[in-house]
């Protein structure tokens, strides 16, 4: 057995076998310290490019109710003087606007004596066949508006804007959200709000579904050991306006759920109210819900929302140590490869060189 190791193949095979493993040895400590961060930076910039598809998806969203409405406008406000008319102009915005759940039209006091001190007419789809568009006309027997801040803000302001979050007058479980915009008489005066609601139900399941389909993306060992991403709308007080969880949305705080140990967590808050878009997302990270999460977030336009993603760190960390792995993977098979031939090669050359000294 002593022999064995002796011989001159042996020898040559335990040399190179050194060689390799001093390389390997260097190519390890590279892919895990310099690698591994780069790795960690690509993916957390590719974390933050989802976070922008999701936010220009939801942009188009707003943006098309945004547009139906104010489509509308100079038809209504040249038909003021047919209010028996206004439930069909409610019910076409609802008919022509595919992401419309409801619209109605709320107008100052007295407007129209022959129709009470309040007047909306509305229309809405029914949730048993989207299809078909009901309409009804609320009065003073319905709630009273003239008071609220939405109505006061839009009226007195002269101002087009979204609304907070609220549930649907009639199911009290669908929540929305409206873009109100003023309706003006021949004189330029403000005399009505027209607003067009969206399900905020609708757009947290789109969301989930976006999130779903990138999660399913991290492989196996992420799904085994439950990590993924969330994408959220919040209110710059951190209200979910959005949120998979019914039980939080319009009632959790985003901000609630971010360990008040966090020293950083002042810091974020007070960027997100100022309205800033994330950067630098791997240089810093904020222990949501006990785990150590990066944030990406942007606020939506025109509106006083936020569009924030939450990624696991480990599920980071996991993707740069796969990548990190598999290019080690490759060099190790490589070199084990080349050093199998070298022997072989060595062998196969000894022996010819023996046969020819016979």
């Amino acid at each position: 057995m002593s022999r064995f190791w002796k011989t001159i193949e042996v020898k040559v095979l335990l040399r190179m076998s050194l060689w390799a493993l001093l390389v390997l040895a260097g190519v390890a400590y590279y892919l895990f310290t310099d690698t591994s961060r780069a790795f960690t930076a690509l993916y957390t910039e590719n974390c933050h490019s989802r976070m922008l598809i999701n936010y220009e998806y939801t942009r188009r969203v707003l943006s098309d109710v945004y547009v139906q409405v104010s489509n509308n406008v100079y038809q209504i406000e040249s038909t003021l003087d047919n209010p028996n008319g206004q439930r069909d102009q409610m019910k076409r915005i609802v008919e022509h606007g595919n992401r419309i759940h409801s619209c109605g039209m709320n107008f100052v006091q007295g407007y129209y004596p022959q129709k009470g001190n309040r007047y909306c007419p509305f229309a809405w789809r029914n949730p048993e066949n989207r299809n078909e568009i009901l309409t009804d006309e609320k009065g003073d027997h319905d709630f009273d508006y003239l008071q609220a801040r939405w109505f006061r803000a839009v009226v007195e302001g002269d101002t087009a804007e979204w609304s907070d979050p609220f549930f649907d007058g009639y199911d009290n479980t669908t929540a929305l959200a409206a873009y109100m915009v003023p309706i003006h008489d021949r004189t330029g005066k403000a005399v009505a709000v027209l607003g067009a609601d969206i399900s905020l139900d609708w757009l947290s399941r789109k969301l989930a579904e976006t999130d779903s389909t990138y999660n399913a993306q991290g492989g196996l060992a992420h799904q085994a050991l439950g990590l993924k991403s969330e994408s959220y709308i919040i209110d710059f007080d951190g209200k979910y306006i959005t949120n998979p969880d019914r039980e939080k949305l319009l009632n959790g705080v985003f901000y609630d759920y971010i360990s008040r140990k966090d020293s950083k967590r002042k810091m974020l808050i007070e960027r997100i109210k100022s309205r800033h878009q994330s950067s630098n997302e791997s240089a810093e990270s904020f222990l949501y819900r006990g785990e150590e999460c990066y944030f990406f977030y942007t606020p939506l336009k025109y509106t006083n929302w936020l569009l924030v993603t939450v990624v696991p760190c480990r599920s980071v960390d996991m993707l740069g140590l796969e990548q990190s792995l598999r290019v080690f993977a490759i060099v190790a098979i490589g070199l084990i490869a080349l050093l199998a031939l070298g022997y072989y090669h060595d062998r196969h050359e000894r022996h010819k060189a023996a046969k020819s000294h016979r």
